[in-house]
């Protein structure tokens, strides 16, 4: 076996996030302390010409409710958590105004938060998944896009239209359902895939059943994903989408393969700058001998593998254009 980078950071054999539209402040009391409990981080999907305000958007069940302002946010990202553009005003957007949704939204949040916003969230439905919204995206630097389809991600998946599965108390008629803690999750465990749950603010009673869970079920959906979920890695959007890219821009060149040594150059070719965390893991086979004392090295220096079975080494390791690395016994 060459060598091969893994699907997932760690060899992990799905990967779970959770996002949470609007970005509404009650977040601090109800959700977080349920994810510092249990590890997980999460990810708000903030409404840039709202940040701090009382929400008043249309006939939205969430109006009254305050978003959070710049500090509130950065709060959350030293928990780990990650921040995406949800457009300027949550209104269809029409040609003429991807400039000021995609474009000055995201220079706001940035502002606000003081760091990078990579992704960008469709506010109401796929409508705003629109051609010309995502053509906007891309020409805008953003890494990618989350529409509101219930369905898996998968590692060659299209990043400009990530899937969502609804954390909701049940869905809009005709399509009547009740709330399933482990609703895909045996799906990605069996294709390798990736879900990204999403809700708006879990309360004691959902605000809106057809869009929201209570924070009951929302910790009952924690308490499933760990326990049946196994080999889970749990990650903010962008760590996934950052793995998906440091993968896909990855070049493997084969310097040297003889029963002494093997040794491998990795070349990044076209990735963006925005992503900037490019680590990814990588196995290799190697002799039986070399799985008594195996060598591995980043540039010449060693560092610690695993031996992920018999034969095969496990190495995660941060990429560096034209960095070798070498593996002997």
């Amino acid at each position: 076996m060459p060598l091969t980078i893994c699907n997932w950071k760690h060899g992990k054999r799905w990967v779970y996030s959770i996002t949470y539209d609007e970005a509404l402040v009650e977040l601090h009391k109800f959700a977080v302390p349920i994810h510092e409990e249990y590890g997980i981080p999460g990810h708000v999907e903030a409404v840039a010409g709202h940040i701090g305000e009382v929400r008043n958007i249309g006939n939205s069940s969430y109006n009254g409710f305050r978003h959070m302002s710049g500090e509130e946010m950065r709060d959350l990202i030293a928990r780990g958590w990650g921040v995406g553009n949800h457009s300027w005003s949550h209104q269809n957007i029409a040609p003429d105004m991807v400039d000021r949704e995609l474009r000055q939204a995201r220079e706001v949040l940035e502002e606000a938060i003081d760091g990078p916003v990579d992704l960008y969230c469709s506010p109401g439905n796929n409508t705003n998944m629109a051609d010309h919204v995502l053509a906007a995206c891309r020409d805008y630097g953003y890494l990618g896009a989350m529409s509101l389809t219930d369905a898996l991600n998968r590692p060659g998946g299209e990043l400009f239209w990530l899937n969502r599965t609804a954390l909701h108390d049940h869905y809009y008629e005709p399509f009547h359902s009740e709330f399933d803690p482990y609703r895909n999750i045996r799906h990605a465990q069996e294709d390798g895939g990736w879900v990204i749950d999403y809700c708006h603010c879990p309360l004691e009673e959902p605000v809106h059943p057809n869009k929201d869970c209570s924070e009951a079920q929302l910790r009952r959906r924690f308490e499933t994903v760990l326990s049946e979920g196994g080999d889970v890695w749990c990650a903010v959007p962008e760590e996934a989408l950052f793995y998906h890219l440091t993968r896909r821009h990855t070049q493997i060149e084969t310097l040297a393969d003889t029963p002494e040594e093997k040794r491998y150059r990795l070349t990044l070719n076209g990735l963006s700058d925005r992503v900037t965390c490019r680590t990814l893991t990588l196995d290799t086979e190697i002799p039986a001998p070399w799985c008594r004392n195996p060598v591995v090295s980043v540039n010449g220096k060693s560092r610690p593998a695993t031996l992920l079975k018999p034969g095969i080494l496990r190495v995660t390791v941060d990429i560096e254009n034209g960095m070798e690395l070498g593996f002997s016994g």
